[in-house]
């Protein structure tokens, strides 16, 4: 009879161990924001799970209300390891749009920030913006130090992009830049004039 049950057991637990849990006894998200993302009236949740130098994990769970959802609810949306950055904020923007905002070094000698826009377009979570800054410092040999700063943002809804180098103000970007499916986004595949 044991046998019986352990063997019967066994699939439920491969589909509950399969299930996102991030809101389990005891957990407690690094971030969590009530918001309209998808713009239908209804309160929304977005939270973010980051164990301390861990990957950030994204959650949204769709009409939710003003409070947290159960335990037991599945989200609507979920994206594993978004970013490996320290998650600063989250913020609601306008016509329902979600800032993340993250950041490398966090005021060190090398350190950049990011924020990422999540927009609901469609029936579909896309990533509608994102900028970054950087102030990255080298000491070199002869004791002098070399320092790189810049920034670039990108809006990906107008298809439009500014960059600056040193202390120069934004100049716009060649290109045309599009949305990009949140699923699919990767710090990695950010646009070269993000890079420095």
């Amino acid at each position: 009879m044991k046998t019986v049950f352990h063997q019967a057991a066994l699939p439920l637990i491969a589909t509950l161990a399969a299930m996102p849990a991030p809101a389990l006894a005891g957990d407690k998200p690094a971030f969590e924001l009530a918001l309209d993302i998808d713009q239908d009236g209804a309160m929304d949740r977005a939270m973010v799970m980051q164990d301390d130098g861990g990957p950030a994990d994204l959650y949204i769970y769709l009409a939710t209300g003003e409070e947290r959802p159960d335990p037991a609810r599945r989200p609507d949306f979920v994206r594993k390891a978004l970013t490996e950055d320290r998650i600063l904020d989250l913020e609601a923007k306008g016509k329902g749009s979600l800032a993340i905002t993250s950041c490398f070094g966090c005021g060190a000698s090398k350190s950049t920030e990011d924020t990422l826009t999540v927009v609901y377009r469609n029936g579909t979570f896309l990533v509608g913006g994102y900028s970054r800054n950087w102030d990255w410092n080298i000491q070199k040999s002869d004791g002098t130090v070399e320092t790189t700063i810049g920034d670039c943002d990108i809006n990906y809804l107008t298809g439009k992009a500014t960059a600056s180098t040193d202390l120069e103000g934004g100049k716009p970007v060649k290109g045309k830049f599009k949305p990009v499916l949140l699923k699919d986004w990767s710090y990695e595949k950010r646009p070269k004039i993000c890079s420095f």
